[in-house]
This record gives C-alpha cells, sequence and structure tokens, in this order.
C-alpha cells in the first residue's frame, strides 16, 4: 500500500473509504508515520502551516476545511491528542478531545432571542386543536381529546397507528414542530418515515387511508428527509412553499426554509417531479443523486448531480459545509445549536469554506474557521458576536 499516495488523495478529496481506513491505521500505527502526514500536510499549504503549531494539537479539526480567499486555496487539518493517545477518522480526518481553544466564551443556554418567545419543545398540534409536548427521547403514548390512541413514541421515533381506522372518517391533519437544536423522526399511517431538521414543521393527515383522499399530501416548511411507503393509487405529495414534490415511493431530501432563496430536493432512490403548484408545466424531474434547485426569486428550476450524503449527513448529527459562504454557515449554525449570531466582521459573508464536523460543540467549529479565516468571538448566554481580529 502507497501511503504517500494516499495522503495525496485524501489531501486532493479523491480517497474512498476503505483507502481512509487503510490511512487511518497507518497514520496512529507510530509517531514516524504521524511526523510524515504532518509533513505532507505543511508541504501541501506551506503558508498555513507556517502559522499552525503542530505540537499543540491541529486545533479541533475533524475533518479538511479551506477557505476560497482571492482565488487562492487554503486548507487546514487538525489533529487533536487525547490523553491516551490519537483517534483518527479519516471522512476527512477525525480528531476528538483536542484542548485548543483561543477565545474565551460563556456557557450557551437554551432559547433564541427573536422578537417572539422562542418554541423550546418539540410540539404537535393535533387536529381537535389541542397541543402536546413531545420528549425527544422515553415513551409515551399520545391520545386525542376523546382519549383514543392515535400514536406511540418509542426510542425517538413517534408513530402514527395503521390499524383499525375508520376509513370514511374526515379528513383531520396534525402539525408537528421541531424547535432548533434538535432533530425527529416520525412514521406516518401509510408507513412513510419522515427525519425532521431543526426549525422545520410539517402538516399531515392523522390517516392516510381515508377513502377520500386521491393523494397522500403533507405540508412541510423548514427540511425533511422523506423514506415513502410505494402506493401506486395514492401518490406521495410534499407541498411547500408553493412547490410540490410528487413521488410513487423513494427517499428524497427537501430543504425549504424561508429565509433560503432556493428551495432544494435531494433524491436517493427512486423518482421525483417537481413543479410549482400554480403553474404545473414548470416542472423537473429527478433521479437518483440529482438535485434540483428552485429559486424563489426568479421561479425557475436547476438540476446538478451531487453527493447526496452532503445533504442528508444532518441525520447523523453530522455538519458537512460544502462551498458555503461564511453567512450561510451561520445560518444553519444558529439553527442546529440553538443560538444567534451577530456578525460585526461583515467582510467575512462571502468568503467559502468546505469540511466537515461531527457533533462539535459551537466553539469548536468556530475555532476551526477562524484558523482559515482570523476573527474573534465572544458568547453571551444565546447570542454569539463575530468580531474582527484586531
Amino acid at each position: 500500500m502507497n501511503y504517500h499516495e494516499l495522503i495525496s488523495k485524501w489531501l486532493d478529496g479523491t480517497i474512498s473509504s476503505e483507502e481512509k481506513t487503510h490511512l487511518k491505521t497507518w497514520v496512529s500505527a507510530n509517531e514516524v508515520n504521524l511526523s510524515i502526514f504532518k509533513k505532507r500536510i505543511r508541504e501541501y499549504n506551506k503558508e498555513t502551516a507556517s502559522t499552525f503549531d503542530f505540537e499543540k494539537g491541529f486545533s479541533t479539526f475533524n475533518a479538511r476545511i479551506s477557505a476560497k480567499k482571492r482565488n487562492r486555496k487554503r486548507l487546514l487539518y487538525g489533529l487533536s491528542f487525547a490523553t491516551l493517545g490519537i483517534l483518527l477518522v479519516l471522512g476527512g480526518l477525525e480528531l476528538l478531545n483536542s484542548p485548543f481553544s483561543t477565545n474565551k466564551a460563556e456557557p450557551i443556554v437554551s432559547g433564541i432571542d427573536t422578537d417572539q418567545e422562542p418554541i423550546e419543545h418539540i410540539t404537535i398540534t393535533l387536529a381537535d386543536g389541542s397541543t402536546k409536548i413531545l420528549s425527544s427521547n422515553g415513551s409515551e403514548v399520545l391520545t386525542d381529546a376523546d382519549g383514543n390512541i392515535i400514536a406511540d413514541k418509542n426510542r425517538g421515533e413517534l408513530s402514527f397507528q395503521s390499524k383499525s381506522q375508520n376509513r370514511s372518517m374526515p379528513v383531520v391533519y396534525n402539525e408537528i414542530y421541531i424547535p432548533y437544536g434538535q432533530t425527529f423522526k416520525l412514521k406516518l399511517s401509510d408507513g412513510t418515515s419522515v427525519w425532521l431538521n431543526a426549525g422545520s414543521r410539517l402538516k399531515f393527515p392523522t390517516n392516510f387511508n381515508n377513502d377520500s383522499l386521491v393523494n397522500r399530501t403533507v405540508f412541510l416548511e423548514g427540511e425533511g428527509f422523506f423514506d415513502v411507503t410505494e402506493n401506486k393509487k395514492k401518490p406521495f405529495l410534499v407541498k411547500t412553499q408553493g412547490l410540490t414534490v410528487k413521488v410513487l415511493g423513494t427517499q428524497f431530501n427537501v430543504s425549504s426554509y424561508q429565509n433560503e432563496e432556493t428551495i432544494a430536493t435531494t433524491l436517493v432512490e427512486g423518482k421525483v417531479s417537481i413543479n410549482e403548484s400554480n403553474a404545473p408545466s414548470n416542472e423537473i424531474n429527478l433521479t437518483p443523486s440529482f438535485q434540483a434547485n428552485y429559486k424563489k426569486s426568479e421561479s425557475n428550476f436547476s438540476k446538478a448531480k451531487v453527493q447526496t450524503e452532503l445533504y442528508t449527513a444532518w441525520m447523523q448529527n453530522k455538519l458537512i459545509i460544502d462551498n458555503l459562504k461564511f453567512s450561510e454557515i451561520l445560518v444553519k449554525l444558529e439553527r442546529i445549536h440553538q443560538v444567534k449570531f451577530q456578525n460585526n466582521a461583515q467582510h467575512l459573508n462571502n468568503e467559502v469554506f468546505k469540511g466537515e464536523f461531527e457533533n462539535e460543540s459551537i466553539e469548536s467549529i468556530l475555532n476551526t474557521i477562524s484558523l482559515s479565516t482570523p476573527f474573534n468571538y465572544t458568547i453571551n448566554q444565546n447570542t454569539i458576536t463575530i468580531k474582527s481580529k484586531s
């Protein structure tokens, strides 16, 4: 096995999962291999490496992160050393338990300061108008106003009943809300599984088996991944911000936040069609590994082949940054960590980054990014203020 070639592949982002495993084992084997690895990183980007203290521990970076700045690509690589050794998970390179910290921060508390009181719990509003708070863990039974069991929650999944339902009953809808800082999974009455990302709402029927339903229609605000149970007689429709995503049985992700310019539909498996609800002829079809982006201001679609795992990683508590602007990263971090940013370093907004984090603290992520494009920050409860590096 040529480990110089493996390191080159890792630096270029072309390394396979199997090769990552080999490289992980080789780098972890001894100090000589680690020294070779560090030397190659220095050679890859001498300017960045010369300002970085490798002996202090390569920061808390658990992948690779790059900043495209003035048409110059910078790559930073982080290795952190635990007390009893080093843990590498190459995907980029995941390294944990770093002592590195350059900014003083106060503890973050729950709740985002907005004009309205934030909703801090997973809540579901049932068709009868009653509202219930759901725990993210544990087991519980969900009943309607009459005491009828309509769903049960076990191991973090809320499952709606599919048995003993009156097919002639009126169609009634529930609405679930997932606050910032949390994700949640539910199983609809037809067996379709839905993972909802932070800051998302889903409106859906209690019973899909109703005879009056021609389609299985749900309404999404935010982001959700759908694993749809096939039913050729009743297509599954996701309606969001004037768009309709139509499927029979498939796996796909829809990102449709109100404060974002585009609505992105990413197909993992099967086939979907997307159209404007008020202009069905404005339609686009997707096959696996393709993503459709709808630009709301221009009412047009574009399509491109993508790495679907970049857009579904949030279900595994991963944050994958793929050529995102600093301003876009802050929006994602607000949702994931239930914080609010005040950016006083506006010149950073158009800096573009690439990297990967898994179960990282907000401080860890900001420290890592600041290594590439220096800035300071302070944390006051749930508000984080970004400042220019003095």
